[in-house]
């Protein structure tokens, strides 16, 4: 037994030097520097999202179910990395402006594992200071290392990306932190004094505020969306992502006697300033649905990733991050936009999530992405507007290179009485069998998937 344990951490090991780069790179356009910019931080940040959500399928075949057991919180682990020590280089035409940004392992490492090595002191002198008998002193101290103890996990990621090899040690977990956190946190009888203990001390403006999303899922439930639009009503915040200077996000987990919320204020560059949590009694959310109900689905999105070479696409609503969970309204209007670093064909997929509908269909069938459309945000389709029905619904896009042919194969549909081309009444099964069939391609072509989550409201 302990010969095989040995054999997976070689094996886990080589994985992690494998993904190891030397430079990664993001390309943004806009009307001016700030917003060329922020776009070019916001591919960079995916592109290592992708490399790192590579390599976690990978991790997850060979530790099995011990390492299966924090899929939930992986998922948020791999998204909003921050990004420090970045050089940009600026393209100016009189259409507009393009900006590269280089995260090089030459010049950044150091300073990601200076970070480390300074949160990793905090968090271990912090811990240290817990055998006060004083609750309000051990929950600021739980509260601050478990902000602490999430950035050092998103650096930890970032920095091994870069090809860290002497990652300092903590002598406590998350998990750890979280457990002690529910016993010390504030019960809070009603959501709307929830969301004043949320946001206290929050004094930032200009800030984009997520869903509070369930951990496992990017699904905006009713209970999300109250919490949410309550939230707001004590910040400074904005419509748009791209519009944003801090970004608010959190998570909730459903205990057997209330709901555990944590939030977390990040600047724009990801890193975590603020983190506030609290706990909710079970009458504070009394007839209001706070469980995903399509959790097999997200699982089905997460865990069918697809990547090959360094081919990146992203699909999303234009000023929105798809990343955060995204609530619409109706008669909101969405621009779908896409994006490629390389020529491409590619075709997207439909899912309607709804509590009685639900089905795949194909919204794109092959079309291409050449030329100067590389690295541009293409709007394939503008103005749309949020209708009913109301609920749960995901894009993704399936992407290959090419030479002389499009080797995609597009799955089967049948138009029906709405107009929609209906691949199958089971979206979790159709997101299964596009990848499996992606897997047979020829090694020189390069895949790659993205995918967009949205829930809308009809108020």
């Amino acid at each position: 037994m302990k010969l095989f344990s040995m054999k997976k951490l070689i094996i886990l090991s080589l994985l992690l030097s494998n993904i190891t780069a030397k430079t990664i790179t993001g390309e943004g356009s806009g009307t001016n520097q700030e917003e060329a910019k922020k776009d070019a931080l916001a591919d960079l940040s995916n592109s290592i999202s992708v490399d790192v959500k590579s390599e976690f399928k990978s991790i997850d075949k060979i530790l099995g179910d011990k390492y299966a057991k924090q899929k939930e919180k992986r998922i948020d682990l791999v998204s909003n990395l921050p990004i420090i020590g970045v050089k940009f280089n600026t393209k100016e035409n009189p259409q507009e402006i393009k900006i590269i940004a280089k995260l090089d392992s030459k010049t950044s490492l150091k300073i990601y594992e200076n970070e480390l090595n300074r949160l990793a002191k905090n968090i271990n002198s912090n811990i240290k200071k817990l055998n006060t008998k004083d609750k309000n002193t051990k929950y600021f101290i739980l509260n601050k290392t478990l902000e602490d103890i999430n950035n050092f996990n998103k650096y930890k990621v970032v920095a091994i990306i870069l090809g860290a090899k002497n990652i300092p040690k903590l002598n406590i977990t998350k998990d750890e932190i979280e457990i002690s956190l529910k016993k010390y946190t504030q019960i809070a009888p009603t959501l709307k004094i929830a969301s004043k203990l949320l946001t206290k001390d929050i004094t930032q403006k200009n800030i984009y505020i997520t869903a509070i999303k369930p951990y496992g899922s990017n699904e905006v439930t009713p209970f999300a969306r109250i919490l949410k639009n309550l939230m707001s009503q004590n910040l400074s915040t904005t419509k748009y992502s791209s519009k944003a200077s801090y970004f608010l996000r959190g998570n909730y987990e459903v205990l057997k006697d209330g709901i555990f919320v944590t939030i977390n204020l990040y600047d724009i560059n990801n890193n975590i300033i603020k983190t506030n949590t609290i706990k909710l009694s079970p009458q504070a959310y009394k007839n209001i649905r706070y469980k995903p109900t399509t959790k097999t689905f997200d699982e089905a999105i997460n865990s069918e990733f697809v990547k090959s070479g360094d081919l990146r696409v992203n699909i999303g609503f234009r000023g929105y991050n798809r990343v955060d969970g995204i609530d619409l309204t109706k008669g909101d209007k969405v621009d779908l936009v896409i994006k490629s670093n390389k020529p491409i064909c590619y075709y997207i997929v439909g899912s309607v999530l709804h509590n009685k509908h639900k089905f795949s269909y194909i919204l794109v069938p092959i079309s291409y992405i050449t030329g100067e459309d590389v690295n541009r945000a293409i709007t394939i389709a503008s103005d749309v507007e949020v209708s009913a029905p109301f609920g749960r619904e995901n894009l993704k896009i399936v992407a290959s290179t090419f030479k002389d042919k499009c080797h995609l194969k597009p799955p089967v549909c049948k138009e029906n009485d709405e107009g929609y081309c209906v691949i199958s009444n089971n979206p979790a099964k159709v997101i299964k069998t596009i990848t499996r069939g992606l897997k047979l391609h020829k090694p020189k072509i390069q895949k790659a998937t993205d995918s967009i989550s949205w829930t809308s409201f009809e108020k």
